[in-house]
């Protein structure tokens, strides 16, 4: 059986406005960092980016040189198999398990067999805890 992987993200909050999502990935890009996930959204003029980098650390003293304020928080990563069904399976045992989703989000590449899905939860330790003990086949699962 294969595990969940635990992984932290970086978060920066900030007032929106034109070219903020090229001031802040080109800041991480500046120091060689590469994103690998990101949720970027508006909602009411602030801007939320949410992203796993390489090398957190480096990423967040550059942004943080750059005036940016940046919080670091525990995610879980799946790697789904990208057909239908998969993502309703791993939501059905968060619902099986009582565990409350905060966030999700995603990607795959086009054509590609799998899809990378980071989740946060209340309670991450029994997120982690609940996909240990699945079996991983039945729900599609691969790390």
């Amino acid at each position: 059986m294969e595990k969940v992987i635990k992984a932290h993200q970086l978060t920066v909050v900030i007032d929106n406005v034109v070219g903020r999502l090229a001031h802040v990935t080109g800041v991480v890009a500046d120091e060689g960092v590469n994103i690998e996930n990101i949720c970027a959204y508006s909602v009411d003029g602030v801007a939320v980016f949410h992203f796993l980098t390489d090398d957190n650390e480096k990423a967040r003293k550059a942004l943080e040189k750059e005036g940016f304020r940046v919080t670091d928080t525990e995610v879980i990563l799946l790697q789904l198999w990208n057909r239908p069904g998969s993502l309703s399976t791993v939501a059905t045992k968060f619902r099986q398990h009582a565990i409350n989703l905060q966030y999700v989000y995603g990607t795959s590449s086009m054509g590609g067999e799998k899809m990378t899905m980071v989740f946060s939860s209340e309670d991450n330790d029994r997120a982690a805890e609940v996909f240990d003990s699945v079996v991983l086949e039945e729900a599609q699962i691969t790390i």
